[in-house]
């Protein structure tokens, strides 16, 4: 089955998505992880004590889900979601609203500090028309051009921490986001530049 998730807004970029797993014994785990997009290529890093990595290195799949739920990303970051916030899809837990599930076999292909597996997706539900999915590139992008805005309205005592909070986006901005973030970047950059002197 080949699926295009960049039809449905996943291009180059790190993505903020919910993984879904299950254990051995049966039990439904979701987190917060990040999903890379390089040229087409899908993967993930995992970090130990991590019961997602034990899940994934188990049964070689992850279920990754594309929501604008903040709620759901608390609550999977703080504790459990209770069982009526999954659903199933090719036999693996996914998350009831997603925007959109998808199901992805996994590949080991790094393993030290932290665990790195390329990704092939295998099945996909789609709940909604449109996606948005959560890029932690483009929200950098704003928050540096929300500050850049603030360049004229703040007085100079809070200059440093405005420019040390760009620079702190912008480096976001480079991991995390695809190229029209990073373009997007150095036309703010160059502006800056302009205003700084």
């Amino acid at each position: 089955m080949k699926i295009d998730l960049a039809e449905l807004g996943i291009r180059d970029g790190i993505w903020e998505v919910i993984a879904t797993t299950r254990s051995e014994e049966g039990i439904f785990n979701a987190a917060p992880i990040g999903l890379e997009c390089r040229e087409g290529r899908f993967s993930i890093s995992l970090f130990r004590p991590s019961r997602t990595l034990e899940n994934v290195l188990h049964s070689k799949r992850i279920g990754v889900n594309i929501l604008h739920d903040p709620i759901v990303f608390v609550e999977s970051a703080t504790g459990n979601l209770d069982s009526s916030y999954f659903t199933i899809l090719d036999d693996l837990p996914v998350i009831r609203n997603a925007d959109f599930s998808v199901i992805f076999e996994t590949r080991l292909f790094e393993r030290g500090e932290r665990y790195r597996f390329d990704l092939e997706p295998i099945a996909a539900h789609k709940n909604f028309e449109v996606t948005h999915p959560v890029n932690r590139g483009f929200n950098a992008l704003i928050e540096a051009l929300i500050l850049v805005t603030r360049y004229y309205v703040v007085n100079k005592s809070e200059m440093a921490d405005l420019l040390k909070g760009i620079e702190h986006y912008e480096g976001i901005v480079w991991k995390c986001g695809g190229k029209r973030e990073r373009e997007a970047m150095e036309l703010l950059r160059e502006h800056l530049r302009r205003l700084v002197g």
